[in-house]
């Protein structure tokens, strides 16, 4: 007679053991491995051979995304579920042709998503809240019940308000392991409370600084399909045979239809080898192949001079004298710092460059050339364009010499700047070259070379990282109405709001109010940069002032520009949590603080985690910070609840996940763990005669300054009233802040359900109105209720919105036919760039990048950081696992060789006799880590190749790889009060640098 399981028996055991239905789960226990496995609703399972001819029977189908972190991710797939578990996932393959002559999207799916399932029932999937019982890190852990567990945390946030104020209170994102709602669910949390929130992408590193510095945005790009319509597509910096498996058709369709594909890398990776040519580069050397290039198409003419007068700011006029930009400021008194000037080629004078358009006009700027000009102190100088600086800036990189800095052949250089010049070029660039200590220097030289071709604003060019678009977070999900009226009167008012802002200046773009917007409320909100919590806390002062493993041309110390930058008020509103407030209660949701910061296994262990009282993971697995948390609480996954994806122009399509099978365990939802963390917070108090507490963070002067202004004026009677707490957390992204009032505990549940209007256990309902509210701002097509994405399982755009900044930085339509090619709202319409000149930005004449000798895109060695070793040490994303959320995924660990390897160049093992598969000993003087070797001629001679997202507890002494990388910032990266160089969320901010460490290998 067969056993009889109920479903959580199965689970319990398959989760425990071995992968859920996988082969070896007929055999969970040795009593049992002869006798039949009877499923839940009475089927019994005899064999092998008749649990695969089951798969093909199931009880029900319904719609599935998740997000394997890829980027875009948004795959639209079938879950298959029989008995209350789910059997297995496909592709659904269902998306129409867009454009006309342009492959669709279809299948879009990847190995990861394929194995979801057995994801869901691994063995490291967290069933019930946990409390540690040990050391941390220890592993000993005590089952609780949520009253228990959420009492306890409520206690300790209670006494930290109390003790040091909400501020101490810190949480920590991941880059996508969650839902839209879920998401916005813990943000809305965390300012409701007043808490601190960790940028996100500084926290992971996915920050093109050098796309910021010339675009005054990073966060545009093109959809995928859009690929195709390239005629040469340079892969640099990104491997998307990896990276982007879902979109990769699109390069090898592109090149059938006669594109041509050039792979530029250290190595010859994945990538390479679809490439018609592979063009090596020493490591952090892009910049001077791209430099040489440039010298190239400027010295022999083959530039777009139409292009550069109308898009960048090359023909603006620069002093010789003090090497800034010719200011009105500079001739008149009381003139703007932001208004710039032509010489007319015409005329031979100088006139003032358009602000409001890029339109020259009638003017023909010249691009080389001087004049004398008088300034209003009566003193004369000369001064010539950018481009005659720019064009004398190149001289020293001609092919020759920037042979010598990269690597790459002169011919090489020569023939790729000539097929730059004349073809519809697209930049593949994803987020490993802003992830080099000198990467914003990389990729300003990379955005110079497409600028002086006209390589942006039309089909199939230009270069891009990410976007996450979409307007609904701005409503949806900081509404508190009841009514389409009422939302009707928010809308209003956010366009009044637009408006007040605007009248500040009536040449602001859409876009650049919307950024400013977002720039005077993101430390309202609570979002702040971690870089001054690593440096105050977690041990990196000392670190980043270690002049031998940073840039040597730094003339200071980091701590004299840290100091000046504070001093300053650059960053000031955001330096939290501050020297004298160190943080205490720390919550990680959706990544891992101790994989993903560089080093952080080393110095948050040492230095961070003494000093918090409480630190909380959020997650459905136990990931390594799980494993050195004080509670672990168990979180429903995909397939377990519905949601929307983030959603992003690279697709297009707003893909929705439903409720396949029940919560695993006792897992709960995002949006109600936190519901009923409000609610036993508010009891707590009350228990305690507590009622009201303060956050103390100060308003930000800057915002300060406009209360006699009519936005000040806006927010301070907003403030006030009930219904203007509502508008305030409806229109700032983030949701919740109200200018530093006074707040109470016993409202921190009301605020945080809506008013109670959307209960923590009333996801359908949020979602619902997620759909209507979509439809009634125009982004989705009307009919697009919940019911038609159950159907369907997505829609795809109609629009990107007219509020969101970070959907304004596409400055691209979506159109029905065609694919989506952005910052055509630039080239196409002449709306400026969010940039200090309003153009695309190449010189910045800011104090510290002159003094950095930068203000120009140019070369700088890659820092010694670690020591003086041979290897360098790089890494990206793996085909396998993306991040961690999928590397301990057995049936994935078994495509390859199941542990973290790390490749080398096979002489230089021969030179150490280190044989394949030996593990080795990697170390610099910042730290070491124990690894086995993976011989392969594709890593060039000195370089070692790490993928990373490998958790440390699977290396040999639970010590990762991250553990010898110091996590560097670039000081020039504090600068701020520079037109476009001022934070804002998820922009302008210092991150860590972890590519091409320098370290040494050791035979044990």
């Amino acid at each position: 007679m067969g056993v009889l399981f109920t479903r959580r028996d199965f689970l319990k055991v398959t989760g425990t053991t071995m992968l859920a239905l996988s082969l070896t789960s007929l055999r969970p226990r040795a009593s049992v491995a002869e006798e039949a496995v009877v499923g839940p609703q009475g089927y019994t399972y005899r064999s092998w051979e008749d649990l695969y001819r089951e798969k093909w029977r199931w009880d029900k189908v319904t719609k599935g995304t998740h997000c394997v972190d890829c980027y875009p991710g948004n795959c639209a797939w079938h879950v298959y579920v029989r008995d209350g578990l789910i059997l297995r996932e496909e592709q659904q393959a269902r998306y129409p042709v867009i454009e006309p002559g342009v492959p669709d999207m279809n299948p879009r799916g990847c190995q990861k998503g394929a194995s979801f399932s057995k994801v869901t029932y691994g063995a490291e999937r967290v069933l019930y809240p946990l409390k540690r019982v040990g050391e941390r890190g220890q592993g000993k852990w005590k089952r609780v019940s949520w009253d228990e567990a959420l009492t306890d945390i409520a206690d300790q946030m209670i006494s930290t308000i109390k003790e040091k104020g909400p501020e101490s209170i810190v949480f920590e994102m991941g880059p996508g392991n969650i839902g839209i709602f879920q998401a916005l669910s813990v943000g809305r949390f965390a300012t409701t409370l007043g808490a601190t929130t960790l940028d996100v992408d500084a926290l992971i590193g996915d920050f093109n600084v050098g796309n910021y510095i010339t675009y005054g945005k990073f966060q545009h790009c093109s959809s995928q399909d859009d690929w195709f319509h390239a005629e040469l597509t340079l892969i640099w910096h990104m491997n998307p045979v990896y990276t982007r498996i879902p979109g990769a058709h699109y390069i090898t369709e592109g090149r059938y239809h006669g594109a041509e594909v050039v792979s530029i890398a250290p190595d010859y990776n994945a990538s390479s080898i679809h490439a018609d040519l592979y063009v090596p580069v020493n490591f952090g050397c892009d910049a001077a192949l791209a430099l040489g290039m440039c010298n190239v198409i400027v010295t022999e003419n083959l530039h777009n001079a139409a292009f550069v007068k109308e898009q960048t700011d090359l023909p603006l006029l620069v002093r010789r004298d003090t090497k800034k930009f010719l200011r009105q400021s500079d001739l008149e008194s009381g003139g703007r710092n932001d208004q710039f000037y032509f010489l007319d080629a015409k005329s031979g004078k100088i006139v003032q460059a358009p602000r409001a358009t890029l339109e020259l006009e009638g003017v023909d700027p010249a691009l080389e050339g001087t004049v004398q000009v008088k300034l209003q102190d009566g003193k004369e100088v000369t001064v010539e364009p950018v481009f005659a600086l720019l064009k004398e800036h190149l001289k020293a990189y001609t092919p020759e010499q920037a042979s010598q800095l990269c690597g790459t052949s002169p011919q090489i250089i020569r023939l790729l700047a000539k097929k730059v010049a004349s073809k519809r070029t697209n930049v593949l660039m994803g987020w490993n070259s802003n992830k080099y200590y000198h990467g914003d220097l990389m990729e300003r030289s990379m955005a110079l070379l497409l600028g002086l071709t006209g390589n942006w604003g039309k089909k199939g060019t230009g270069n891009r990282g990410w976007n996450e678009s979409g307007d609904p977070k701005e409503f949806t999900f900081g509404r508190n109405v009841a009514t389409v009226e009422e939302y009707e009167r928010l809308a209003k008012l956010m366009d009044d709001l637009n408006e007040k802002i605007r009248a500040q200046d009536p040449t602001m773009t859409d876009e650049m109010v919307a950024i400013e917007r977002d720039r005077l409320t993101s430390s309202l909100v609570g979002t702040v940069p971690p870089v001054f919590y690593w440096y105050h806390h977690a041990g990196y002062r000392e670190v980043w002032n270690k002049k031998e493993w940073s840039d040597p041309s730094m003339k200071r110390s980091f701590d004299d520009y840290y100091k000046e930058a504070l001093e300053k008020g650059w960053w000031e509103g955001y330096v939290l949590p501050e020297p004298t407030r160190p943080p205490e209660v720390l919550f990680g949701l959706a990544g891992s603080t101790l994989r993903r910061t560089r080093g952080g296994y080393k110095q948050l262990l040492q230095n961070l985690w003494p000093k918090l009282k409480l630190i909380v993971t959020v997650d459905p697995r136990m990931s390594t910070t799980a494993l050195y948390s004080d509670y672990v609480l168990p979180v429903a996954w995909f397939y377990e609840r519905p949601d929307f994806r983030f959603f992003t122009p690279h697709v297009t399509f707003n893909t929705f996940t439903d409720k396949a099978v029940d919560p695993l365990g006792e897992s709960l939802t995002e949006f109600e763990i936190f519901g009923r963390l409000a609610k036993k917070i508010g009891e707590r108090a009350k228990a305690q005669g507590l009622e009201e507490y303060k956050r103390t963070r100060p308003v930000p002067k800057a915002l300060i300054s406009m209360a006699g202004g009519t936005l000040g004026a806006l927010l301070s009677r907003l403030a006030e009233t009930e219904i203007g707490e509502r508008v305030v957390r409806a229109l700032f992204p983030g949701q919740g802040a109200v200018m530093g009032r006074t707040r109470r505990f016993d409202r921190i549940y009301t605020r945080y359900t809506y008013g109670e209007q959307i209960k923590e256990n009333e996801m359908e309902k949020a979602l619902e109105l997620f759909a209507e509210d979509s439809v009634r701002e125009g982004l989705f097509p009307p009919g697009s209720n919940l019911a038609k994405y159950r159907k369907d399982g997505f829609v795809r755009f109609t629009s990107l919105g007219k509020y969101d900044p970070v959907s304004l930085n596409v400055a691209g339509d979506i159109k029905p036919n065609e694919t989506v090619s952005c910052l055509t709202f630039h080239t196409e319409k002449k709306i400026p760039y969010p940039t200090l000149t309003r153009r695309a930005q190449f010189y910045i004449d800011h104090d510290w990048f002159l003094e950095a000798g930068e203000a120009l895109p140019v070369h700088k060695p890659n820092p010694t950081m670690g020591g003086n070793y041979p290897f360098r040490m790089t890494s990206g994303h793996q085909r396998w696992s993306i991040h961690s959320i999928w590397v301990t995924n057995k049936v994935l660990l078994m495509t390859h060789r199941g542990q973290p390897f790390m490749f080398m160049n096979p002489e230089d093992a021969k030179k150490k006799a280190i044989k394949d598969g030996e593990v080795v000993k990697v170390f610099n003087d910042f730290s070491s880590f124990k690894v086995s070797v993976k011989l392969a001629p594709s890593a060039r001679p000195g370089q070692l190749i790490i993928y990373h997202a490998w958790e440390p507890y699977q290396f040999p002494g639970q010590v990762p790889y991250d553990a010898a990388i110091p996590g560097m910032v670039k000081w020039l990266h504090l600068a701020g009060d520079y037109g476009h160089l001022k934070y804002w969320r998820w922009n302008w901010q210092p991150q860590q640098a972890d590519r091409a460490v320098a370290v040494d290998v050791q035979k044990i």
